[in-house]
């Protein structure tokens, strides 16, 4: 099956709640017959997401001509893992201005990248970075990713252009000098053919719900 990847903008990822979270596909517990459990882990890890996000009437429109453009579950997202509280992105500009700037087509998306300074292999649990010319360090608990593949980060040590960072999930080699999305994209299939369509009551504010299943047979 051929999908289209419908690329949602940052502008649209106002989330009143973020979930974001690794599913390790571990089947039920079984007990032995020496009575311990037994979990058993059989597919590959992904990532999962139920964000709601939170739309002024300005972008329900826009909103809602995207998801129609996934055809419910046919086509795939690609999608911004954002989490304000661990990772801020937004700049000191309105959301209003920041709309009007990508309705008229001048609305620069911000994709801060530093260098993996050493090649990392796949399932590595360690990655050598630089920093340096992020405006902040990197944060335990946020997420990274390398060609829409997410991973998180569990720790850190060092700084500047030699800044160790624990991950989990990292699961594509990074060759060195590559670049690393600091503010993390993933590829996603909905959950539902009616996930993410807009509704409002006299508000006019639409609250999507999204449910979000990691493509990874891409």
């Amino acid at each position: 099956m051929i999908r289209d990847i419908i690329d949602i903008p940052l502008p649209f990822l106002r989330a009143l709640t973020v979930d974001w979270r690794p599913d390790w596909r571990g089947q039920p517990p079984a007990t032995g017959t020496d009575g311990s459990d037994q979990v058993v882990y059989n597919a590959f890890p992904r990532w999962v997401g139920a964000p709601q996000l939170v739309l002024p009437p300005e972008m329900v429109g826009a909103w809602r001509a995207l998801v129609l453009r996934g055809q419910g579950r046919v086509n795939a997202y690609r999608v911004r893992m954002v989490d304000p509280v661990v990772s801020p992105v937004w700049s000191g500009a309105g959301w209003r201005e920041v709309w009007s700037a990508w309705q008229s087509g001048l609305y620069v998306e911000p994709r801060p990248q530093m260098p993996c300074a050493a090649p990392a292999a796949a399932g590595a649990t360690s990655i050598v970075v630089d920093e340096s010319a992020l405006s902040r360090p990197i944060t335990v608990g946020s997420f990274l990713s390398y060609q829409d593949w997410p991973f998180a980060v569990t720790g850190r040590s060092g700084s500047g252009a030699a800044t160790t960072l624990q991950v989990e999930l990292l699961r594509v080699a990074i060759p060195a000098g590559a670049q690393i999305d600091v503010i993390a994209r993933g590829v996603f299939l909905a959950s539902g053919d009616a996930m993410g369509l807009p509704a409002y009551g006299l508000d006019r504010v639409a609250r999507p719900q999204l449910d979000l299943v990691e493509w990874i047979t891409r």
